[in-house]
């Protein structure tokens, strides 16, 4: 029996498995740091503003907040670390690991193996990125069909992926300025606050406005995106968010008479 049964039914409706429990948890983790982050750290950076002083407070002002921040913030840079060497050990495990059994492997099939796996951009991305527009545009009436994962939710991946090392050495580096101070001049600490604090800012705006939005508020989505939870995407959502996806699941499960045509 699979562990994660690729379409599981509930109350009669089929739903498509998206994410596992240990994905699911670093996802946790993960938005629970940034919240956490923006909410002690913003006051700071944005102190004559007049909300900035009561939302200090109530972390404990200036006694309590610095140290909810930074041990937040060494969370996050571990969850960071934690997830690098989990992709990693996948990366090996299934796709080394193949290579090895079929004694194939060769620096090109490496190459090519690294460049497949599910999260790296590749030129299916650059042609839906293109019909989506066409679509947007009604030079179209067919909807871009993504398949398990779009070039939207790249973009999410990778968003905090390469802020992570900008925000989290230059925030170890405040963290430390008396003692890093006697060694790099005062313009070096001014480049890490700056580094820190904008990319926390663009990162908090992309989650805010355009990530929650994506996830919870569209309409189709609006209340709550539940997949984050539960790991599993309705069908009615796999349908418009990853057909080609949906499609394939369908007939791999023997339900090819089933699959329903995409949402226009």
């Amino acid at each position: 029996m699979q562990k994660y049964p690729k379409i599981a039914i509930r109350n009669g409706k089929r739903y498509f498995f998206r994410f596992s429990l240990v994905q699911r948890v670093q996802h946790i983790i993960l938005f629970t740091t940034v919240i956490t982050l923006a909410l002690t750290g913003f006051p700071l950076r944005y102190y004559d503003q007049p909300w900035a002083k009561p939302l200090y407070e109530f972390f404990g002002g200036i006694e309590v907040a610095p140290y909810i921040h930074r041990i937040t913030g060494l969370i996050l840079l571990a969850l960071f670390l934690f997830h690098t060497g989990y992709w990693i050990y996948l990366f090996f495990k299934n796709r080394v690991g193949k290579l090895i059994r079929e004694k194939r492997v060769t620096a090109g099939n490496l190459i090519k193996e690294f460049f497949s796996q599910e999260m790296i951009p590749n030129g299916k991305d650059g042609r839906d990125m293109v019909d989506m527009f066409k679509y947007l545009l009604y030079f179209t009436n067919r909807p871009p069909r993504y398949d398990r994962i779009s070039w939207k939710e790249k973009f999410d991946y990778f968003a905090p992926y390469w802020g992570i090392p900008i925000l989290g050495p230059a925030g170890l580096a405040l963290w430390y300025r008396d003692e890093i101070s006697h060694y790099v001049p005062g313009i070096v600490l001014n480049a890490f606050y700056i580094m820190h604090t904008d990319e926390a800012l663009l990162a908090a705006l992309f989650l805010f406005f355009v990530h929650w939005y994506n996830v919870h508020y569209a309409p189709e989505k609006f209340p709550l995106g539940t997949v984050f939870l539960t790991g599993y995407l309705p069908e009615a959502d796999m349908i418009h968010e990853h057909y080609d996806e949906y499609v394939r699941t369908m007939k791999e499960e023997g339900l090819e008479h089933e699959i329903k045509p995409q949402h226009h």
